[in-house]
């Protein structure tokens, strides 16, 4: 069979990888939006280098648009199949590429009126509609973590869980063909160890290759794993010492419900005065929250002890869910100290930015970025230190303080990612399999590389960085 990667190498967003076997079968793993082809207008019209009607079955890891933002677009150019992934997933995902058809179709409009005067300048068109999205949610097949399901005689797939957000999986894909089983497995994106709300990942029993992310290859966390630790003296400091506001900016999926979680279970330990109030001012983080509630199953026992002990995860005494503009522009005239939570983690877009202008030339407020950021976006510029920043169009000096933590991270650190391919290929040994290969994906070059060096240097398997486009026969 021939394993292609049509996106996330040697780079981190548009997971895509092809499965062709030699009957002619094609599965697509993931099918996400690529963040460089965004800014690409040209480059978007042409995201598929294969006809997607060619395409026999899609498997999706997980909801975030990296990795499901061009299944309406895949749809809507002939798709037909199934789109197979767990219930979760499915119901995240919805809402995820609904927001992001509206997104850009606002961005559409806008740059309509201002190239108005510039007929030559080519516009990014959106690249699916509503009506694309929900042909899209009706191909969803799903299926719960660990049951094989038997795709045809030669193809069988089990899901088993990644831990890095709800409902992600890890995918071991059983390929049977002239009397010879070869089996796959496809980390997704993997979560840390002992993370805020899901469970921890797992690893394959048995494979012979491996495709796996390698987001922070070379690079450590920083802060430490208890997340209340962690986030309290930003709290206690801001808010009720200097009476100011912290400003969380935070994705819609995933991190503003650990970040809720984890002051409702300070709030429970008194540490947190009823009088301040929380503000979530992010209508996707509102749609998809309740999802969390109705796959307790899948929670760790932290969050589910957490659950029977108070009965609820994300409400509290003086939270506010703000969905509506005219609630978000009364939190914009708001000036007693509060927690503000907002989307996006890397402050471009959304909501976030007129709070982060809101507050950055206040003294007294905190701007605490709880992620990554890459290079480029305003969450990137402010960790740098500038005294000034310029926030659509508008010069703004920075008199806040800008600080960071990586305890909400939900990708694994390079140990982390170093102990999960070691682990798999003890695991597939000892099952009487050889780990052959592993292909590492979702990271900038040198992350790779940092990876690459690491499994080679310890002899565990021979370590590949694949191309665009490049094919290797298995």
């Amino acid at each position: 069979m021939k394993l292609s990667f049509l996106g996330a190498a040697k780079q981190v967003t548009g997971s895509m990888f092809m499965l062709t076997l030699h009957s002619g079968y094609k599965i697509l793993v993931d099918c996400g939006m690529d963040y460089e082809l965004k800014k690409n207008p040209v480059a978007q019209a042409n995201i598929f280098p294969f006809e997607p009607v060619t395409i026999d079955l899609v498997i999706l890891t997980h909801a975030h648009i990296d990795h499901s933002g061009n299944l309406p677009a895949l749809v809507q150019q002939g798709f037909k199949g199934n789109i197979m992934c767990t219930p979760a997933t499915a119901e995240l995902s919805a809402y995820l590429l609904y927001d992001s058809a509206n997104i850009q179709l606002n961005q559409y409009r806008k740059s309509l009126g201002r190239t108005k005067k510039n007929r030559r300048e080519q516009i990014a068109k959106p690249l699916f509609t509503e009506k694309n999205v929900k042909q899209t949610v009706d191909q969803f097949f799903t299926i719960p973590f660990h049951k094989k399901f038997q795709v045809n005689p030669q193809l069988s797939i089990q899901f088993i869980e990644a831990g890095h957000l709800l409902g992600a999986a890890s995918i071991e894909v059983t390929v049977t063909e002239a009397g010879k089983e070869t089996r796959i497995g496809f980390s997704g994106d993997l979560g840390r160890a002992n993370s805020k709300l899901v469970r921890n990942g797992e690893i394959f029993d048995q494979v012979d290759y491996l495709v796996t992310e390698s987001t922070y290859g070379g690079r450590k966390h920083f802060s430490g794993s208890d997340a209340e630790e962690e986030l309290m003296p930003f709290i206690q400091k801001t808010c009720i010492d200097f009476r100011g506001r912290l400003v969380i900016p935070a994705f819609s999926v995933g991190r503003t419900q650990a970040v809720v979680f984890t002051i409702n279970q300070l709030k429970k330990k008194g540490l947190i005065p009823d009088w301040l109030k929380v503000f979530v001012d992010s209508p996707l983080a509102i749609k998809s929250t309740p999802v969390y509630e109705r796959h307790a199953h899948l929670l760790n026992q932290e969050a589910q002890q957490f659950m029977q002990d108070h009965g609820n995860l994300f409400h509290f005494t003086n939270i506010h869910y703000l969905e509506g503009m005219d609630e978000h522009e009364e939190l914009m005239h708001y000036f007693d100290p509060c927690i503000i939570i907002s989307a996006a983690g890397m402050v471009e877009g959304g909501r976030i930015q007129e709070h982060v202008s809101n507050n950055i030339e206040n003294p007294y407020s905190t701007i605490l970025i709880a992620g990554f950021c890459a290079e480029g976006t305003l969450g990137h510029r402010l960790l740098q230190g500038q005294p000034s920043i310029q926030i659509k169009n508008r010069e703004k000096r920075v008199f806040a303080q800008i600080a960071r933590t990586d305890v909400f991270s939900s990708h694994p650190d390079h140990d982390e990612v170093f102990n999960y391919i070691e682990s798999t290929a003890y695991a597939s040994k000892k099952a009487g399999k050889k780990l052959q290969k592993v292909f590492l994906v979702h990271g900038e070059e040198p992350q790779l590389q940092a990876m690459q060096e690491s499994v080679q240097s310890k002899a565990i398997c021979e370590a590949i960085i694949p191309s665009y486009l490049e094919e290797f026969e298995l």
